[in-house]
């Protein structure tokens, strides 16, 4: 009983730490009820760690993306299920393990690292619950993402549970050692972000832009009625209007020219069109491209610039990590039934396009952007590429329609935080519904749309000025999470390598 109860209380403290709650100060103690349960009862059967820890998994992980349910509410419990299974499988290993008399100290958080590394990549990976968005906020800390990314921070609030609970339940000094080990790596962490904070804050931007983001707060269900389309258009070329003046760029958000771009009978594209033709200020939007490759339609969730008269824009990129069951079926074509299983029509094709598109400012420089569409700026890896292809700056075009005022968009906002440190590039997130805003190179916002004190579900628009400096790689641009797999893996075969009977939590 105090093994469940403890980890229906990690589970409440794992919740309220992430957004849209946002109580990071617990995050570091997150962790702590459950570890103290296993220490303090030294008999604990394999089959009740695994049970406790697949409740807490389940627990958390229902109580953080309940608003999957928007969409699909039997698809949100088998992510939520399929989620906490792999966490307590890790859990059960770590905890094999230190029976067999690895520390407890390094052995569980290494659980959860490789846990969360797991779910990072496996079946195109959902890294959305890290563990280190709960700090994205503090700005101190997070600014090792540029060396070993978001799961070295993760890695380190799991620690700090760690060795709390073991001064919490051992006895003698020695016990208060692993709080010191995991104090001088707070401090360490929080010297270099000090050092980096300073450092860039020195550096000058090479270029700037004057930027204005539209966000109309349209219901997600308007781009699926044809009939709104010549409405919509007109919604947002009205503010355009307002806000083209003086401004390098106009940033409209993912799919936010309704219907298909390169369909002549389309009036609400051919409204678009014409509006091109007066104002010069170059608009970045969202939209589906249709294209024939190998004598079938195929169709895009793109970003475009459309910065010319041309008719068609040569400055697109198509997204390439798609959302499953949201813009493709797997395996449609040998099981085409499984398209019953969601609201598209048509299943989008991925791209393989750069994410750079080219933009010449008023002033005569040229700024490489760098599109991210929908939760692709949840992914490093996209920023990563992005930032290789020569990108000064990155866009995030999103639609988080679909999760209304739930933590949803909160999360995601939180996520592209560490996209704009790991790269040291600022960030651009324009979105249909919020949150619509500028990220700097350090992780600090520097300008959100916001309305009577909300940054959700409002419509408004976002002005402010974006920077790109000197070319700059980082660590983790170059080599991603290859620094923090192999400290994972050499901290595990310490662990193991120095195992002792003498210092077992579990006899």
């Amino acid at each position: 009983m105090t093994l469940l109860v403890s980890s229906l209380l990690s589970a409440l403290l794992l919740t309220l730490s992430f957004p849209k709650c946002a109580l990071s100060f617990l995050a570091p103690l997150a962790f702590t009820p459950f570890f103290a349960a296993l220490a303090m009862k030294k008999d604990r059967s394999l089959k009740s760690v695994f049970c406790c820890a697949y409740i807490l998994g389940l627990a958390y992980h229902v109580a953080s993306i309940y608003w999957i349910s928007y969409v699909s509410f039997a698809g949100m419990l088998a992510l939520s299920a399929f989620l906490a299974l792999l966490f307590s499988l890790f859990m059960l290993g770590g905890y094999w393990l230190v029976k067999k008399g690895c520390g407890v100290f390094l052995t569980l958080p290494l659980a959860y690292l490789f846990f969360e590394l797991l779910i990072s990549y496996l079946m195109t990976g959902f890294p959305w619950l890290l563990l280190s968005m709960t700090f994205a906020r503090r700005t101190v800390f997070i600014q090792s993402a540029d060396i070993l990314g978001p799961h070295f921070l993760s890695f380190l609030l799991v620690l700090t549970s760690s060795a709390i609970a073991l001064a919490a339940t051992e006895k003698g000094k020695k016990a208060f050692l692993p709080l010191a080990a995991v104090a001088l790596l707070w401090l360490l962490d929080a010297s270099y972000g000090l050092y980096k904070i300073g450092e860039l804050s020195k550096e000058e931007p090479k270029a700037s832009a004057a930027v204005s983001m539209i966000q109309l707060n349209l219901p997600p269900e308007l781009k699926h009625d044809e009939t709104l389309d010549e409405q919509t258009m007109k919604d947002y070329l009205e503010a355009t209007k307002k806000a083209a003046e003086g401004k390098d760029l106009i940033v409209w958000p993912e799919t936010g020219v309704p219907g298909i771009y390169n369909d002549y009978g389309n009036t609400a594209i051919l409204s678009l069109r014409k509006f091109r033709t007066d104002h010069k200020a170059p608009i970045l939007c969202g939209l589906t491209w249709a294209e024939k490759v190998e004598g079938k339609i195929r169709f895009f969730n793109a970003a475009a610039l459309l910065d010319n008269d041309a008719m068609l824009p040569e400055k697109r990129y198509y997204k390439k990590h798609l959302v499953v069951f949201g813009e493709y079926v797997p395996l449609e074509k040998y099981l085409p039934f499984l398209s019953l299983l969601t609201p598209i029509a048509s299943s989008y094709s991925p791209g393989e396009r750069s994410h750079v598109l080219e933009l010449k400012t008023f002033k005569g420089e040229v700024i490489k952007l760098g599109a991210l569409i929908c939760f692709e700026d949840v992914f490093p890896n996209s920023a990563r590429e992005a930032a290789a292809e020569g990108a000064e700056i990155l866009v995030n075009l999103t639609n988080d329609g679909w999760f209304m005022d739930s933590p949803g968009a909160y999360q995601h906002a939180a996520l592209a935080v560490f996209r704009a440190v790991e790269t040291r590039r600022e960030l651009l997130r324009s979105s249909n519904t919020g949150i619509t805003m500028l990220i700097d190179r350090l992780g600090r916002e520097k300008a959100c749309l916001t309305v009577d004190g909300k940054r959700v579900l409002v419509p408004g628009e976002l002005t402010c000025e974006v920077s790109a400096y000197p070319y700059r790689e980082t660590l983790y641009t170059n080599f991603g999470d290859m620094g923090i797999l192999l400290l994972g893996v050499l901290l595990s075969a310490l662990a193991f390598v120095f195992r002792s009977p003498g210092t077992v939590m579990v006899k």
